[in-house]
């Protein structure tokens, strides 16, 4: 190869790492901090020794989470600062397996590879979260990398005493890898499977594979050395774990294949035959393997690479099912799609390689499947971008607690579900007391829970929905009203948040000492009023979407603000009017509507007040998925909900059904007005007979925002059409008889909307829309 193309090589695989840095840094920011982000980003806050006393107890090793303490040292405790952790391990895991794949079959495989794996959209995804996936993935494929640069050392007599700087990187990547996913383990097994083959095939062709065997053993005796400290300590504090939930063999086939594929985990059956087209792709790699030809050392490679990269994508998904099978082990992991990602290399290899061989006989119909893998890659990142929106889940609810709690308030958090999520928007430390997100909250549950927050003079009680269905009769907060009366209440998206103190609080002026908008301004609207500060917690939205605007006045007298979403030529379409008191930090909150009609890119959030106007900030506004209603036959129905949702029509199952099997209803809904609240639609199998594990007469429940969660209640127009499908999962032992199907909708306190027959008459807060014969 001459230089001026190895030089075109280079120049390429740089351009793949900046597009794979560019595919992973785009909206990194745009997505809500969850629960596993919370959680590491606590831990991080903490001291190694405490870090690994941790993650014993119940957790994978603690490398990650001890470099995020370092990191975050540096960086701070952000949620962009952290995902960036994860990114740069992802970039590097491309380039990485750029060099693997130029190691295997020349510089076009590893282009090849490295342009599929920039695109993967799994990949992407957990380079883009701050988990320990692309850290652990990087090391365990740094591993690969090695194995496979000592093989050819082997196999070159020159070449030979090279192999003790692969045996260190070896030894190293693998402990690394280990010492950050339990999972890493199952690469480190393909590892030895085909090494094991390498030393066959070295007593087959007459040579002496003792040497290999011995240096091969050592490293692996030299990684459980390094190992053995942490399991040591693991195997003193460490839980025993339990069989995960039984997962169809066949579901699980059908989910590897389509997130190795195309990083899909939800509706996969809707990419089968796309999943299908890729598999064939990397089907294609086998050739190397199965067809006759001249034995060549290039040749011979090829086939050592395809085998090495099957290994690797097939026997981990296996060994996942089989040890989420295990009764107790020392691990013994649900079934998680994410588990897979640090498979997703060896399935860009296979694709490499497919297109290579497709090469051997028509470059043009391998340019073809190259130009198909990055469209149909470019096809769901394209969806996985546009679901990243960064929503007010938290920050207002935050906001409130930063700016107005007391040093010697109490937090409740009521589930404490996702604690780890709101704690991270938490400024200031709070003593917090969880109710258990396990099971109902009982009697005595409540008065545990009550004893320890009243030791405090205020309590803040943050309700999430999951409290609706743990706690559905507040039992938490009635034993803390028995002792300290309700000062405040507000709710915020589907959060509510309480006050209960033994005096008033003033929750509007926020005292200097806790001020902390989210952004500061010193805006002069005139002499007496001054806008010292903003809360915008989104900077996108939806139409149809409430988007929540708070802002922090210096006044000095009593003041009337105007806030307003407004199109770029000056049109209102949204607008609400404030009080302000006199105060140095008057909070003044508006809840504005974006029409679900509206039809711009950017909106305006602007302030009037008296003579002045001030500008907020913009939204940006993002179309709403479209959705394809399905063509269904329905019986009329003439129900209203509430004051303007009304049922037209329902489809109903077959009248009979198994315990266990799926009860599908199609619901049609109608509104003749606007609606400014987002209602989730529950849907009941009621039974004869008493449910002991549900405490009632429930036998199957779904609750959902309407139509897969794709369009609220908020975004639908008046007089359109909304087909709304569920699938209702019957309890496994349910006994035979008949179930009542009941539906209905609630806010985000649990409360129902009245139902109406066609007359007017009222039917309750929930409709009977139909039975089932349960045999």
């Amino acid at each position: 190869m001459s230089k001026k193309i190895r030089v075109s090589f280079h120049i390429a695989a740089l351009g793949l790492i900046t597009l794979a840095f560019f595919a992973r840094v785009y909206r990194l920011a745009d997505k809500n901090i969850w629960w596993d982000e919370g959680w590491t980003v606590w831990m991080g806050q903490h001291d190694w020794a405490w870090i690994a006393l941790r993650t014993a107890s119940d957790e994978h090793p603690p490398l990650h989470y001890w470099l995020m303490n370092l990191w975050q040292g540096v960086f701070g405790p952000d949620v962009v600062t952290g995902r960036f952790f994860s990114l740069a391990f992802g970039v590097l895991g491309v380039a990485l397996l750029y060099r693997i794949g130029k190691a295997m079959g020349g510089a076009r495989v590893g282009l090849l590879a490295a342009l599929f794996l920039a695109l993967a959209r799994f990949n992407i995804w957990w380079s883009q979260d701050i988990k320990n996936y692309t850290l652990s993935a990087f090391f365990a494929w740094a591993s690969v990398y090695f194995v496979w640069q000592w093989a050819l050392t082997e196999r070159r007599a020159a070449n030979q005493s090279r192999w003790k700087l692969f045996w260190v990187g070896y030894v190293g990547a693998a402990f690394l890898a280990l010492f950050s996913h339990y999972l890493a383990a199952l690469i480190i097994l393909a590892n030895n499977i085909f090494v094991g083959l390498a030393l066959l095939a070295q007593w087959r062709a007459g040579k002496n594979p003792l040497p290999l065997l011995w240096r091969w053993s050592a490293a692996q005796i030299a990684v459980v050395i390094l190992l053995a400290p942490w399991l040591y300590l693991y195997l003193q504090k460490g839980a025993t774990w339990t069989a995960a939930p039984t997962f169809d063999f066949t579901l699980f086939l059908r989910l590897a294949a389509t997130v190795l594929t195309l990083g899909v985990t939800t509706y996969i059956e809707n990419y089968t035959w796309l999943v299908i087209a890729l598999l064939a792709i990397a089907a294609l790699s086998a050739g190397w393997i199965l067809i006759r030809q001249t034995p060549n050392a290039v040749f011979a490679k090829k086939r050592w690479s395809v085998g090495y990269a099957l290994l690797i994508a097939l026997i981990p998904p296996a060994l996942i099912y089989l040890l989420a099978l295990t009764p107790a082990a020392i691990f013994a992991p649900k079934i998680q799609a994410r588990y897979l990602m640090m498979l997703t290399p060896a399935l860009a290899l296979l694709l490499a390689f497919g297109v290579l061989f497709a090469a051997r006989h028509s470059k043009f119909v391998a340019l073809a499947l190259a130009a198909f893998i990055v469209g149909a890659q470019l096809f769901v990142l394209n969806a996985y971008y546009g679901e990243r929106i960064l929503r007010d889940e938290y920050t207002s609810v935050a906001q409130m607690l930063n700016n107005f709690g007391n040093a010697d308030d109490a937090l409740v958090l009521n589930t404490d579900q996702e604690y780890p999520t709101l704690l991270y928007y938490l400024a200031r430390p709070f003593d917090w007391i969880g109710v258990p997100n396990g099971a109902p909250v009982d009697a005595a549950t409540a008065q545990r829970v009550a004893a320890d927050a009243l030791q405090h003079r205020g309590v803040w009680v943050v309700t999430i929905p999951d409290a609706l269905q743990k706690d559905p009769q507040r039992l938490v907060e009635q034993k803390i009203a028995e002792r300290l009366p309700k000062q405040y209440e507000q709710t915020f998206g589907d959060k509510r948040l309480t006050l209960y103190a033994n005096e008033i609080r003033n929750v509007k002026d926020v005292a200097s000492k806790n001020f902390s908008p989210l952004a500061a301004r010193n805006d002069v609207l005139d002499e007496r009023l001054k806008l010292v500060g903003v809360d915008l917690p989104v900077h996108e939205a939806l139409p149809g979407d409430v988007v929540r605007v708070v802002t922090y006045w210096a006044a000095q007298d009593l003041a009337t603000l105007n806030i307003a979403l407004q199109k770029t030529n000056g049109e209102i379409v949204a607008r609400a009017s404030v009080p302000i008191s006199i105060g140095a930090h008057e909070r003044a909150q508006a809840d504005l509507q974006i029409p679900p009609d509206v039809n711009v890119n950017e909106l305006r959030v602007v302030a009037q007040a008296r003579l002045g106007a001030v500008t907020l900030g913009a939204l940006a506004i993002l179309p709403r998925a479209q959705v394809q209603n399905i063509e269904t036959t329905t019986q009329p129905r003439a129900e209203r909900f509430g004051e303007a949702i009304r049922l037209t029509g329902a489809a109903l199952p077959k009248q009979s059904v198994r315990a266990g099997e799926l009860v599908p209803i199609t619901l049609v809904w109608q509104t003749d007005a606007p609606l400014p609240t987002s209602y989730t639609v529950f849907a009941h199998l009621l039974g004869e007979q008493y449910n002991p594990a549900q405490n009632n007469f429930l036998w199957g429940q779904i609750d959902r925002i309407p139509v897969e969660g794709k369009l609220p209640t908020n975004a639908w127009t008046p007089q359109q059409k909304i087909v709304d499908a569920y699938a209702i999962k019957l309890d496994d032992h349910a006994p035979p008889g008949a179930y009542k199907i009941e539906i209905g909708l609630y806010d985000a306190n649990g409360t129902r909307l009245p139902v109406f027959d066609a007359n007017g008459n009222a039917l309750g807060d929930a409709l009977i829309v139909g039975t089932v014969e349960v045999r």
